[in-house]
């Protein structure tokens, strides 16, 4: 019995589809669609980070670890800046504290409305299809998995537009690495200099140390590479707020995170920002991409 042009067609469109499972599961979870469930309490929220299980996904050729809605203190409080003049004054000896860390506050109520998504780890030498080889001769010799630096913040913001992506905020940032719970760092309140990536002599690979991971599931949001959001920079409001992207318009940009040359925990402490020129390259200075999320 001969077949019809339909039932042909049924039939190759039942094997690319089972093909394409085959695929899917051959390169494992991260190209699974996120189920109905984290969908769901991704876009309700969430009020405490233990109440979330990290969710990775590829998204435009990254991997990416999805953020839910909530709401965080964002900044340090005066009790948390106990934790930083402590490690600033061992830092610098018997000279105390060089450091200021009156940028950090005022402690402020902000609420993120929209779940998004977030780089797993800064972008690669080999995500971005270059190192700094080839612009700054002085660059200690990069490695593929090395995280892309000396890039400038537009550089950075051009790379993840490209990948339908884009600089996260100063908050989204924030959040994905301290969560509800407001921690110090992103593993806990207490450092832990083998969970964080400080006191190098270069760059190291991303991904290191997995202990080290945020409550989304985020690597090397402790040192690594400072990284650039994209805010510009300016003081705290003392209100609350709701989905904030920062100043109009500024001077500087922002970084977060600290960086491989730290060689004090104050550094890579969630709450710690840095001011910088948007047209600094240096080799302390990466970036990840954050995505929206589309439910």
């Amino acid at each position: 019995m001969s077949l019809t042009r339909r039932q042909i067609w049924l039939a190759a469109l039942s094997l690319l589809l089972v093909a394409g499972l085959i695929l899917a599961l051959d390169h494992g979870p991260r190209y699974l669609p996120v189920s109905d469930a984290q969908r769901l309490q991704a876009v309700e929220g969430v009020s405490e980070n233990a109440d979330w299980e990290p969710v990775i996904r590829k998204q435009g050729g990254l991997d990416m670890a999805l953020v839910p809605a909530g709401c965080f203190l964002m900044g340090a409080t005066d009790n948390q800046l106990v934790e930083a003049f402590d490690s600033c004054n061992t830092y610098y000896g018997a000279f105390g504290c060089q450091q200021s860390f009156e940028n950090e506050q005022p402690a402020h109520r902000v609420c993120l409305t929209r779940p998004f998504w977030i780089g797993l780890t800064a972008v690669t030498n080999r995500q971005y299809g270059s190192s700094s080889r080839e612009t700054r001769m002085s660059s200690p010799s990069p490695e593929p998995s090395w995280p892309r630096e000396t890039v400038t913040w537009q550089q950075a913001a051009d790379y993840c537009l490209q990948r339908g992506a884009r600089l996260p905020t100063e908050a989204e940032w924030e959040f994905a690495a301290r969560g509800p719970d407001g921690l110090i760092y992103p593993w806990g309140n207490a450092y832990d200099i083998h969970l964080a990536t400080l006191r190098k002599i270069s760059p190291a690979p991303v991904g290191e140390k997995p202990e080290g991971a945020s409550w989304v599931g985020a690597l090397d949001l402790a040192g690594g590479m400072s990284e650039w959001v994209s805010d510009w920079y300016g003081p705290y409001p003392s209100g609350a707020e709701e989905d904030p992207g920062g100043p109009p318009s500024g001077e500087f940009r922002v970084a977060r995170g600290g960086n491989w040359f730290a060689h004090a925990a104050f550094f890579v402490r969630t709450t710690f920002r840095e001011p910088l020129d948007p047209a600094y390259a240096t080799t302390t200075v990466g970036f990840r991409c954050a995505r929206d999320f589309l439910p």
